[in-house]
Parts: structure tokens; sequence; C-alpha cells
């Protein structure tokens, strides 16, 4: 496998652990959801999925550093959050 496409790999496995941690969170909290990820937002509450979007940028711009476009990865609903992060 070329580099460029371990480095999707490793963007796409970063991608599923974070909308799994996300899905964990979400069926932890139940209704209060939007509410607690707001008070997140607003205060130093700790985000348990802070640290694998990190690895998640990470991987993005690891890929993106070896000329890959961030345009061609299939980042779906969290696209606008990555390059919010990203610029």
């Amino acid at each position: 496998m070329d580099g460029l496409a371990e480095l999707r790999n490793r963007v796409m496995d970063a991608l599923e652990a974070y909308r799994r941690c996300r899905a964990e969170e979400e069926a932890e909290y139940g209704r209060d959801y939007l509410e607690v990820t707001e008070m997140e937002d607003e205060g130093p509450a700790p985000d348990p999925c802070a640290r694998v979007f990190g690895v998640l940028l990470d991987a993005v711009r690891a890929y993106e550093a070896a000329g890959g476009r961030r345009d061609d990865l299939d980042l779906g609903a969290q696209r606008a959050e990555v390059d919010r992060a990203l610029g």
C-alpha cells in the first residue's frame, strides 16, 4: 500500500473512532446530549471526545502534508467541524 493510501486509512480509522465516541456520548446523555455539549463549549467541562478529535485532526494534517487533498477525504457530517478546526 502506498504512503498516501495508508494515511487515508489512518484518517478514516480516526474518523470512525470519533464517530463512535460521539455516538457513545449521545447514548449516555440521551435527551440531554445537546445541553451537555453546549455546556462543554461554554465552560471548562472536559470533552471526552476531544482527544479522539485531536487524533483525527493529526491524521488529516499528515495526509495533507504528504500531498493529499482534504477534499478527497470522505469526512461526511464531520467535514465542517474538521474544516473549522484546521482552517
